[in-house]
């Protein structure tokens, strides 16, 4: 039999020492060039949008309810808490009444113009339909729950006797609303409806159609 001396043994195990060394330092590179290929998602802390509003508005002056509906352009913005939860602030000044000879009591006949600026304090939770139904594309649903201010600003005209006086007023309270967000390319579109007053008088009702950019 051939004997193999201590020097033979070393150079032996020092051979399968560099191959190993080798395929670590490969294997290492050649992860590090997947990882270069695929980067992680970007984190997203905030978003922003615009968005166009049909509100139905109830008001009333004297004892007198009127209603009326207008369009408006919403701003809002919001921070994520974590993962499909956040805190959202939105803004709004609409013509929410423009009703004119308008019966009110006795002989008395006016016209009304109140205008409504709105600020809505909300938490904002989303869930995932590709998460739950295993969707392609990536809709959600969401719903809200906050804390509205109105501040009117009222102008009334008594048609009879030919005045005109400002009534300014102020409402708050809960609001609740529910919508549905589809991401396209860099950006979200939004759908919602939502209920100011939520506990008491409903004060408005508001639908909207909007877009926002996470960053």
């Amino acid at each position: 039999m051939k004997s193999i001396g201590r020097n033979g043994v070393w150079a032996r195990t020092s051979r399968w020492g560099v191959r190993a060394v080798i395929c670590l330092c490969v294997g290492s590179v050649s992860a590090a060039e997947t990882a270069q290929k695929t980067p992680a998602p970007p984190t997203h802390r905030f978003y922003g949008g615009v968005a166009l509003q049909d509100l139905g508005f109830d008001d009333q002056y004297a004892g007198i309810r009127v209603s009326d509906t207008s369009l408006g352009i919403a701003l809002y913005g919001g921070a994520y808490l974590k993962e499909r939860l956040s805190l959202e602030l939105s803004y709004d000044s609409v013509d929410a009444i423009d009703l004119h000879d308008i019966a009110g009591s006795g002989v008395v006949r006016f016209d009304i113009k109140t205008r409504r600026s709105t600020e809505t304090l909300s938490v904002v939770r989303e869930v995932s339909l590709r998460d739950v139904f295993g969707f392609r594309r990536d809709w959600r649903v969401y719903g809200t729950a906050g804390l509205y201010r109105s501040d009117l600003s009222r102008s009334v005209t008594l048609l009879n006797a030919g005045t005109a006086t400002q009534a300014p007023g102020e409402v708050s309270g809960l609001t609740i609303g529910a919508g549905v967000l589809y991401r396209v390319g860099g950006v979200d579109l939004r759908g919602y409806v939502r209920q100011f007053g939520a506990t008491g008088d409903r004060e408005g009702r508001e639908a909207g159609l909007g877009v926002q950019r996470r960053f």
